[in-house]
């Protein structure tokens, strides 16, 4: 009786353990892998293979970068039905908006069979960024700076951010709270053909979603480079510090923080703010709250004075008000409420401490609120929203039951491409086989065990 129950018990577990497997490793991927046509399209592939017709093939991808909440994008191949299939999609750049370079891109596939029976592949990324250029690398203080050209070119703009981001921590408290990471192109021409949609003068765009800065700058411009890195990697930082899904900080105060992150304005920009101070020329604090002119002449004065607001609070209040104003503005806190519960004054009152801090004139009463302007401001003129669909086909993620891994251990490799490993990091679902296989089981022993029983009654008996 003993060899026999032995007997059973290893014939179940072999049973089980034949049928999980089965059941986890119906569906095999091989060839998963994403190509880039830079700056224009990303093209995901993968070849599946299954022991169950496949009927359904989602792809689901995003950036990894700040959102309100998860968001995941989705997109849905065509496929015939079959046990073998090679998908293809391609993430059109042109229609969703380019994504910054240097960021990183993640995709799965999720499949579903004839069964219903679902499963998902592991997780992976690449970098999407213009491999035409020999990138070369310097990292230190959390800052990874990526240039192509002069080998002393690229350790010298790095030494010079990382100076300024020094200088902006001890005078505003603003720090990295995570690695950055800075692309310089050899010229604009270079750094404008590497994104979509971009205004003729851009010289620098910055990600803070993304932590990532692109710049433009060629050898004879260094000067001008190591401030607009300055500035850039400023938005950054306040980016960072408010981002949220509740409030939004006033073009003023962002501004005026990018050029005092820089050093303050060039000489001829603090001229025509002195001129415009003495001219009675200033514009409204209320207006520089919204967008900036585009005349330029306007906009050069916008962000003069800008920097003129900003450092009269630092100057006036110290580096601990400032942090606590860009924190009231990312807990969702009004302008007025954020200046009222740390400086005991609106916005109105603002202006008036300001104008009476720099010797203005009065501001004039007559007209106080903000007309809305278009904003051709160094804030990136691309940075997705946050919580915003990414690509053509977003969705949150919906609440479901865990999906098996999909294993690539059935399917060889192909010579072209070598298959990625898929080691699970999920919880596979229970397999309706396997519920059956285990009830069996159990009345099969529970059968064996009353037989035991009565054969030992019977020996008793006699």
């Amino acid at each position: 009786m003993r060899r026999l129950l032995m007997i059973i018990s290893l014939a179940l577990v072999l049973v089980l353990t034949a049928t999980a497997v089965n059941a986890q490793g119906s569906i095999a991927a091989t060839d998963d892998r994403a190509t880039i046509d830079f700056p224009n399209s990303l093209t995901f592939s993968v070849h599946l293979k299954s022991d169950t017709p496949i009927n359904q093939v989602v792809l689901e991808y995003g950036s990894d970068q700040l959102t309100c909440g998860k968001v995941v994008a989705k997109a849905f191949p065509d496929v015939t039905p079959g046990k073998e299939l090679d998908v293809k999609w391609t993430w059109e750049m042109k229609q969703s908006g380019s994504q910054p370079p240097g960021s990183h891109i993640w995709w799965r596939w999720r499949v579903t069979d004839a069964n219903a029976h679902e499963s998902v592949t592991e997780q992976q990324s690449i970098v999407w960024l213009d491999q035409q250029h020999p990138w070369q690398t310097v990292t230190g203080s959390l800052l990874n700076l990526h240039w192509y050209g002069s080998k002393s070119f690229g350790p010298e703009l790095h030494d010079s951010a990382v100076q300024s981001l020094s200088d902006l921590a001890k005078s505003t408290g603003l720090k990295l709270d995570s690695p950055a990471d800075l692309y310089i192109y050899a010229d604009t021409q270079d750094m404008r053909d590497a994104v979509l949609y971009e205004p003729g003068w851009t010289g620098g765009l910055a990600y803070p979603e993304h932590n990532i800065v692109i710049i433009g700058i060629s050898a004879d411009q260094i000067d001008w480079g190591k401030r607009t890195e300055a500035h850039e990697l400023t938005h950054v930082l306040v980016g960072h510090l408010t981002f949220s899904c509740l409030g939004d900080v006033p073009t003023w105060l962002n501004e005026g923080l990018a050029v005092y992150g820089e050093g303050g304005p060039e000489d001829a920009a603090l001229q025509q703010f002195k001129n415009a101070v003495t001219d009675d020329k200033l514009i409204s604090v209320r207006s520089l709250s919204g967008g900036f002119s585009e005349d330029p002449a306007k906009a050069d004065l916008s962000y003069s004075e800008s920097y003129s607001l900003v450092n009269f609070l630092v100057k006036q209040y110290g580096q601990d008000k400032m942090l606590s104003l860009l924190k009231a503005l990312r807990d969702g806190a009004t302008v007025d409420e954020a200046l009222q519960s740390n400086y005991g004054f609106d916005i109105d009152g603002f202006e008036d401490a300001w104008r009476a801090g720099i010797n203005a004139k009065p501001r004039s009463t007559a007209n106080t609120r903000p007309t809305a302007t278009p904003s051709p401001t160094m804030v990136p003129t691309f940075v997705p929203v946050s919580g915003a669909p990414i690509g053509p086909t977003m969705a949150p993620t919906r609440d479901r039951p865990t999906p098996t891994p999909i294993s690539i251990a059935q399917v060889p490799a192909r010579t072209d491409q070598p298959a990625s490993t898929v080691p699970s990091t999920n919880t596979p679902s229970i397999d309706s086989s396997i519920v059956i296989v285990i009830i069996v089981s159990g009345v099969l022993l529970l059968g064996l065990i009353v037989f035991i029983i009565s054969r030992r009654r019977q020996r008793m008996d006699v």
